[in-house]
């Protein structure tokens, strides 16, 4: 077998030689370069071979085998189908490579739920695959290490459930992972973890645009410690592209109507959010392990060769001050000042009487508004906040009136 083996690297590099040199060969040549019997060679000509070698006027030539490694020639001519197969991809004890096809899996599936134009469930159902997704592959590390990562009673024996072994959730695969250690990867995945808790018991789409940010982080940080860990074989990035958009995001109008639907579940998992986040590490919450955040700037093709690319993705490091100021200049020119403004949205009395006459195409005057502020009990009649029905109308204390 070892000298079997030894033959395939003297045939690598033969091959490799020829190809270069654009040279042709007889099969006697072949044999007498690497040690084979022509029997034998002519064999590997039907079984192997026939994907390089080419022959004209009776002399053989080789096309591809310069485009390969040697590593991966050798494992096209194994017999072991495992490896010939799919020469490419890295050789995995069978239950790490199980573990990491499903990780792969697990986040395709949640790439896919979230780029799906018409999901409303889209924060809900990437963070449950996102979660099993690297649960699987922290489980697919410590197998490779031979960690092991089920729980053991007190006696000493395999604790189960419903007949199979309790593996480590994801919170204790963390703890055994990084330890004591907080990164902003670490708690983007805290997050995740309490968020995804939350999440299973609610219904709360108008979310997404509040941790749209989080969701990209936990996605390309489960691609890089993918292919840091197993190689760029298993890597995501194929399927990560900008998904395209009619709008940026939900009207205003859509997403106030989310929230009056959703109630207090949307304002129980906004608190959650808002409290994480104001308990972060100073420069977590701007670091993009936690949160992914850019600006679409449209592009101008200056040239043939970017003109045709609708996106593209310029690295940057922010240790590199004179690029990193550069970067902030040009978001600077976009950016949309906001200035505080009070009781945005809100309507004085006469204000209200015009928008409903518009909307009613009606006519709807001063009287007619305070028949129906009185009819309804929005409020009762006065300068006081008392019994005031805030949904519908608010007190103005600085000017002494409402507003509604």
């Amino acid at each position: 077998m070892q000298n079997r083996k030894v033959r395939f690297r003297e045939s690598y590099k033969y091959f490799s030689e020829k190809e270069k040199n654009h040279k042709g060969f007889t099969l006697e040549d072949l044999a007498e370069a690497t040690g084979w019997k022509t029997a034998t060679i002519k064999a590997y000509l039907t079984k192997k071979w026939d994907r390089f070698l080419r022959k004209r006027h009776n002399l053989y030539y080789v096309d591809g085998v310069v485009k390969i490694t040697e590593e991966v020639y050798l494992r096209l001519m194994s017999q072991n189908d495992r490896e010939s197969n799919d020469p490419h991809k890295p050789l995995l004890p069978l239950e790490v490579e199980r573990l990491v096809v499903k990780a792969r899996e697990a986040a395709t599936l949640a790439l896919d739920i979230y780029n799906r134009p018409a999901t409303t469930f889209r924060t809900e159902g990437f963070t449950v695959m996102m979660i099993i997704a690297w649960t699987a592959l922290f489980h697919a590390m410590f197998e490779r290490s031979r960690i092991n990562y089920f729980y053991i009673k007190e006696d000493g024996t395999p604790m189960k459930i419903d007949g199979d072994l309790k593996a480590w959730e994801l919170a204790r695969c963390l703890s055994e992972f990084f330890g004591a250690s907080v990164t902003p990867l670490r708690k983007n995945l805290d997050f995740f973890i309490e968020l995804r808790n939350k999440v299973e018991h609610r219904y709360v789409p108008s979310i997404d645009t509040h941790v749209g940010g989080e969701c990209q982080a936990l996605l390309l940080n489960f691609d890089e410690m993918l292919t840091n860990e197993f190689g760029d074989f298993f890597a995501l990035r194929e399927f990560l592209s900008v998904p395209l958009q009619t709008s940026t995001l939900r009207s205003v109008g859509q997403i106030e109507a989310l929230k009056r639907f959703q109630g207090k579940q949307y304002d129980d998992l906004k608190d959650y959010i808002d409290a994480f986040r104001a308990e972060l590490p100073d420069g977590f919450y701007e670091d993009p392990k936690f949160s992914f955040r850019v600006f679409l700037i449209p592009k101008i093709g200056n040239h043939e060769n970017t003109s045709d690319l609708a996106v593209e993705f310029i690295k940057y490091d922010p240790e590199n001050h004179e690029s990193f100021e550069e970067f902030r200049k040009q978001i600077a020119l976009i950016r949309e000042t906001k200035v505080p403004v009070v009781n945005p949205g809100k309507y004085k009395p006469t204000s209200v009487a015009a928008e409903v006459a518009r909307k009613t195409g009606r006519a709807f005057t001063l009287t007619n508004h305070t028949q129906a502020w009185k009819m309804y009990k929005v409020r009762q009649s006065g300068e006081t906040p008392e019994m005031c029905k805030t949904e519908y109308c608010q007190f103005d204390e600085v000017h002494k009136d409402y507003i509604y």
